[in-house]
């Protein structure tokens, strides 16, 4: 899968949601809240949908020097495949989605060219990115969501 985008898109939330609040969110809220907004997004897909969360990430510390980090805690990422029909016109959605999220969100251009239909949107607050993307898995067509939270904090005893 083309993840180049997906990488890029990471590393610019993380920096700018360095920063957390005196009063930090845990990093089920955050969760929560980046789970809620890919269910709204997949709820925009027509029927018939396969829906495919892929719950492998493990959450990555917000202060890593690696992306510039410097926040407290540990971001979420949730990654969901939305397998749609053949007829479903994946590039009309993706082209009219910036306006389907309602206020708050921002489209942003990340200064790359791609060959798919693709949309990069960040949320002010709680800050949160999104990308929604054309791909094909296995030969079958989907949308491709893509969220990282803002920085919450782990359980006590937690490690990211």
């Amino acid at each position: 899968m083309k993840r180049p985008l997906s990488i890029l898109a990471l590393m610019t939330c993380t920096v700018l949601v360095g920063g957390c609040a005196l009063t930090s969110p845990t990093y089920d809220e955050v969760r929560a809240e980046t789970d809620e907004v890919l269910t709204r997004v997949a709820d925009l897909v027509p029927d018939p949908k396969d829906i495919a969360p892929n719950d492998d990430f493990e959450p990555y510390p917000c202060d890593d020097p690696l992306i510039l980090g410097t926040g407290r805690g540990s971001f979420y990422t949730g990654q969901w495949l939305i397998f749609v029909d053949d007829s479903f016109d994946i590039p009309a959605f993706v082209a009219t989605f910036p306006r389907a999220l309602g206020d708050g969100w921002q489209e942003k251009d990340l200064g790359i060219d791609v060959s798919f239909a693709q949309v990069y949107m960040v949320h002010d607050s709680p800050h949160m990115s999104l990308s929604v993307e054309e791909t094909v898995v296995d030969g079958r067509k989907a949308v491709e969501l893509l969220a990282i939270s803002r920085c919450g904090v782990l359980p006590d005893g937690a490690t990211s």
